[in-house]
């Protein structure tokens, strides 16, 4: 089940995670394939890795999620990441994937507006800043550019 509501976050909470993300200073991480290894080496983009509980990775800027982490009503955190997706100024669409095989929950936050829609079998979600979309992470989805933007961002986040 696919679930999406609007204007997830109060406004001026959301702005605040916005302002951060879509500012200069904010650390993006280069990736080399965005699937798998098998991808082809022009599919690429970026990420930062708020918290990884297979890396024991936690960023400076986890403190910036905890509200909204709260309000997905996680009660515990496998991945937090954000993910910063480059426009080529064509579509293109990912491989479809599952974000790991076992029973777990998913969300992605859009932080901008853009055409770079979220693929989950026969749904198809547009990005609008603080649109969350509810998802089983174990089910196929993919994801893809924007040709509208020059960038599309999201927080991912997979849970229990």
């Amino acid at each position: 089940m696919v679930k999406v509501v609007d204007n997830f976050l109060d406004k001026e909470y959301f702005k605040e995670i916005q302002d951060i993300m879509l500012g200069g200073q904010f650390p993006w991480f280069y990736n080399p394939y965005i699937t798998d290894d098998k991808d082809q080496k022009d599919k690429y983009y970026f990420t930062h890795n708020f918290y990884d509980s297979k890396l024991y990775v936690n960023s400076n800027y986890f403190n910036l999620l905890i509200k909204f982490l709260n309000q997905i009503g996680s009660k515990s955190l496998i991945r937090v990441k954000g993910n910063l997706y480059l426009s080529k100024g064509k579509k293109e669409t990912h491989r479809f994937h599952k974000d790991f095989s076992y029973k777990h929950k998913a969300c992605l936050l859009y932080v901008n507006d853009n055409n770079g829609l979220t693929y989950f079998n026969k749904k198809e979600v547009k990005p609008k800043a603080n649109r969350i979309v509810f998802f089983d992470p174990s089910k196929d989805h993919a994801s893809s550019l924007p040709t509208d933007d020059n960038r599309r961002i999201n927080i991912n986040v997979n849970y229990f």
